[in-house]
């Protein structure tokens, strides 16, 4: 056994795990970051302690993202055999090399690693040091006695896998080196050595190693002081408290020989309360949260301070208030910013096995085989000491409202005592395990958990859970809402039922940013990279794009977690405060009253609402009697830096005109093969054989490339993967009902009163009839086109992707006007962020650079749409449409955008319904109200010529 192959020994010479701080006077820290000497290693073997011809790499960084190993993602599949502890005898192995200055050898110092993956060995000025597993923790070594005044080098050797590479399974792209800050700290001899900062009513209790003078400040006024040893004790007069909306930070200064140390930290309460209620500071809150993966399309699992703040002001833009630390303890400086921004944190331990998982073959959690670590006696110590060292890390932090003990890990003795461990040391916090929620029937009777944790678990189920009061726990959801590609369309549904039920206390999306490898300015993902294992692109996930721009999904769930509730009932509008600390006062209401697209009135207004109660006022509007599209009122509420936090919409109570048909019909003239019809400025054609126009010309110019269809296939989106394989057919398959490779059959097409009357039907290859159905086309004097279908579904198909008309018109009639769910693409489940509306579009914008192209672009609850130089389509109910200058088969097939190649045609599809995109990658199947499931379709349209 090589010694990083030993769970029972996985460090020597580690300083015991303290909080985190920094030493902040002159002299006191040397940031390493920057360029360094490398050498990569196929084999550790073959490193003789000798290099001659040094590589260059910057530090932090991933050697997978800097030229050394290509990338392998990989969700649940370990990279090497489960053969646990042991790691394939060929590991690879970087050697990394600096010099540094020490210019005082009578004081202490330290040398810390925030992070390196897997295993670090260290060596001071060629002397061994010691080594250190744990890859997102913090390792830190006192050197004192081997540094020198002067020149000092320093070299770290790195392995890519070890023992701990067990407990690291995460749905990431494996990353291996020095991944994090390194520093130096020179500190005076009798330093402090650990700080515990816990707060109880207005009452600062402070314990550390040590003596100092300690100073508390508020605001940078000082508030008292003391000469302590070990311990002080502080009292704040009506303090103020800290949650997630107002971050409200005392601080504490330690000076002791010179030496500054300052600690922030917040007065909160956290509790379950009888009705199983999440309780801050005496109120109850709901936690609309995200969780978030360390990854940058440039650096792999390094991100800079900047990234760092990037991702945290777009949450905040985004209303989300709570961050799972999925699956690992963050960089530090990610905590801090939680503390003064105002988040929630579920601070998570890096430990995921799910590999074990598979080790058969199949999938089966087995976790009570002692094969687990969470199971095995030999693995106990490991485990504990990963969980204390994330708690003493980072215990000073009030955005920390939840420790969790890992991810999809099983559930075991050694989990159990990692449970009782952290209630050892941190006697105020909610503690998490969703593998204890997993594996026993009935966790909250004996468990030491304090949430019902569950991933994708469907709404029915939580609300049912949340409801029985024999269960003590409340219910969260530390993964739900599946945000890969063209999604989520349930976050409204999930939040809807958070607030409709107390012990429903929240949850966190899967996940906050897609994971890529950029390759020649492409974003790839599993398999592109010859990887033994992987599982392709599930690790496009993100609520963001890799590049941190937004989509669809990404406002949809902006508008599910906003701050204020609206509704409208006969001329009243009700507002309801959703914050728990804040008064809508702070904010800045518009509204406008918007007819057919154009805004006749909008007006400001202030509100005095204390959180979690109403306002109702009159709009005071005479509304006209119709209109001839639909009339609205919209709101919107700002910040005060002009920003819009919050938006709804509503329909108001004015009649939309009905079309009104055109008094004579157009004569037919029936051929062998087709029936025409001429007139003012028009020639149609439509088709006996296919049932469907094969020719529109106006003014002599002909608008289809193509003969009209009736389909019901897209390209599968993301979370279609499961429904694709039973919707299309793939590979000869002999299941699946063949949707995308379709038929259409006319029975009849004939004349009947002036009008077109076709029975026809669709069926994908070898399979039965998906729908049969009657289409009427009247066709006016004027030119205008009235389509009338009436189908069956054939139940036996659960629901269809979609149903609808297929155009193609030429490539420069894309350009177009229309009136429906807007700006951007919008869905029936994915369309509360949108708002009705009158827009302007082309098939250019309309495309969404989804990493794997999918279905996109779709417009919900169109009334018209008016393609330029071209038709305009109009209905008296309602209808959904998408342009693009892509069709289905294009967008199916292509693996990446850069395979994509565009139609030298315009596409339309006009359809009936299309069905919601849901969560189902990994979520529960798509909500049977969003589903395209009814049997019987009427749907009705024109073509205004």
């Amino acid at each position: 056994m090589r010694f990083y192959e030993n769970p029972k020994k996985v460090s020597e010479n580690r300083e015991k795990q303290r909080a985190y701080y920094i030493p902040e006077n002159d002299g006191a820290y040397t940031l390493l970051n920057g360029e360094w000497n490398f050498k990569y290693f196929s084999r550790d073997v073959d490193y003789d302690g000798k290099i001659e011809n040094w590589d260059k790499v910057k530090v932090p960084s991933c050697w997978q993202t800097t030229g050394y190993e290509k990338p392998n993602y990989t969700n649940v599949a370990f990279q090497f055999p489960v053969d646990a502890p042991y790691v394939p005898d060929d590991n690879p192995l970087g050697v990394y090399m600096r010099e540094f200055e020490i210019d005082d050898t009578e004081r202490k110092h330290y040398i810390v690693f925030e992070g390196v993956s897997s295993c670090l060995e260290l060596y001071i000025n060629g002397k061994y040091v010691g080594f250190s597993q744990g890859s997102r923790l913090q390792a830190e070594f006192d050197i004192t006695k081997y540094v020198k005044k002067g020149k000092n080098t320093v070299l770290a050797k790195v392995v890519k896998w070890c023992c701990g590479t067990y407990l690291e399974d995460q749905d990431a792209f494996r990353c291996n080196g020095i991944i994090r800050d390194v520093y130096l700290l020179s500190r005076p001899v009798g330093h402090i050595k650990d700080i515990s900062v816990t707060t109880d009513k207005n009452t600062v209790n402070v314990v550390f190693e040590g003596k100092a003078n300690v100073k508390l400040y508020d605001s940078g006024k000082l508030l008292d002081e003391n000469d302590c040893n070990k311990k002080c004790t502080f009292n704040v007069e009506n303090p103020t408290y800290w949650n997630a909306e107002k971050p409200y930070l005392y601080t504490l200064v330690f000076e002791y020989e010179g030496e500054i140390i300052k600690i922030k930290f917040g007065f909160v309460t956290i509790k379950i309360s009888s009705n199983k209620e999440l309780i801050i500071n005496g109120e109850s809150v709901k936690l609309k949260g995200v969780n978030h993966h360390d990854t940058s399309p440039k650096n792999g699992w390094y991100m800079t301070d900047e990234e760092i703040l990037t991702d945290l002001r777009l949450m905040k833009k985004l209303n989300i208030n709570t961050i799972r630390t999925s699956h690992y303890p963050p960089t530090p400086k990610f905590l801090n910013y939680c503390d003064e921004m105002g988040f929630y944190v579920v601070l998570e331990n890096d430990m995921e096995s799910h590999g074990f998982c598979i080790r058969f073959g199949h999938y089966e959690y087995d976790a009570l085989d002692k094969t687990w670590p969470c199971a095995n006696p030999d693995w106990d110590f490991y485990l504990n000491e990963r969980m204390e060292r994330t708690v003493n890390r980072d215990k000073n932090h009030p955005s920390i409202f939840m420790w969790s003990v890992g991810n999809e890990s099983g559930y075991g003795v050694n989990m159990r005592n990692m449970l009782n461990l952290i209630r050892k040391l941190d006697k105020k916090r909610l503690v998490h395990c969703e593998d204890a929620c997993r594996q026993i029937e009935f966790p909250q009777e004996y468990e030491p958990i304090d949430v019902f944790s569950g991933m994708y678990l469907p709404i029915d189920d939580c609300v049912a859970y949340a409801e029985n009061k024999d269960n003590r726990l409340p219910v969260f959801l530390c993964e739900y809402s599946h945000s890969m590609g063209n999604s989520p369309g349930d976050v409204h549904d999930y939040v809807e039922a958070f607030y409709a039920h107390k012990a429903f206390i929240g949850g966190c999306i899967w996940e906050w940013a897609d994971h890529v490898a950029m390759d020649n300015g492409v974003q790839k993902y599993g398999g592109d990279f010859g990887d033994l294992t992987h599982d392709k692109n599930f690790c496009c996930d993100g609520m963001v794009f890799s590049d941190r721009s937004l989509k669809a999904g990404s406002y949809e769930i902006k508008t599910a977690y906003q701050n204020i509730k609206t509704a409208y009932n006969k001329g009243i509008l009700s507002i309801t405060n959703r914050f728990d600390f804040t008064n809508l006062n702070e904010y800045d209401f518009k509204f406008d009253i918007e007819i057919d697209g154009k805004i006749v009135k909008a007006f400001n207004k202030k509100f005095d609402v204390k959180p979690k109660k109403t306002v109702k006022f009159n709009l005071d509007f005479d509304l006209p009697k119709s209109c001839k599209l639909g009339a609205y009122v919209n709101i919107f509420m700002y910040d005060k830096d002009g920003f819009e936090c919050a938006q709804s919409q509503h329909k108001l109570e004015v009649e939309v005109e009905k079309i009104t048909a055109p008094k004579k019909l157009a004569k037919l003239n029936e051929e062998k093969l087709s029936i025409t019809a001429n007139g003012n400025g028009f020639e149609y054609s439509f088709s006996k054989q296919y049932g469907n126009f094969e020719s529109i010309k106006i003014n002599g110019e002909e608008k289809l490339l193509d003969v009209i269809k009736l389909g019901v296939w897209h390209a599968p989106t993301d979370n279609e993967r499961k429904n694709k394989h039973y919707w299309g057919g793939y590979d000869n398959s002999q299941t699946g009902y063949n949707l995308n490779k379709m038929f259409s059959k006319v029975y009849s097409c004939e004349i009947k009163n002036g009008k077109i009357v076709v029975s026809g039907s669709l069926a994908g290859v070898a399979r039965i009839v998906c729908f049969r159905y009657t289409l009427t086309v009247s066709i006016y004097e004027n030119g205008d086109i009235n389509f009338d279908l009436k189908g069956d579904r054939n139940p036996a198909i659960n629901f269809l992707p979609r149903l609808g008309f297929e155009l193609k018109l030429p490539e420069n009639d894309d350009k177009f006007t229309y009136f429906a769910y807007g700006k951007g693409e919008s869905y029936i489940d994915l369309h509360h962020h949108a708002r009705m509306g009158l827009y302007k579009s082309c098939a250019d914008d309309e495309y969404v650079n989804y990493v794997k192209p999918q279905e996109h672009g779709n417009h919900y609850n169109a009334k018209m749409l008016d393609i330029d130089n071209s038709f305009k389509f109009k209905t008296d109910s309602s209808f959904e449409f998408n342009v693009s200058h892509y069709n289905a088969k294009t967008l199916e097939y292509a693996m990446h955008t850069d395979e994509l190649v565009k139609d030298k045609a315009t596409n339309v599809r006009i359809d009936y319904k299309v069905s919601g995109v849901g969560s189902g990658s990994c979520g529960p199947e798509l909500n049977e109200k969003y589903q395209l499931k009814e049997e019987k379709i009427r749907m009705n349209f024109w073509i205004i010529k």
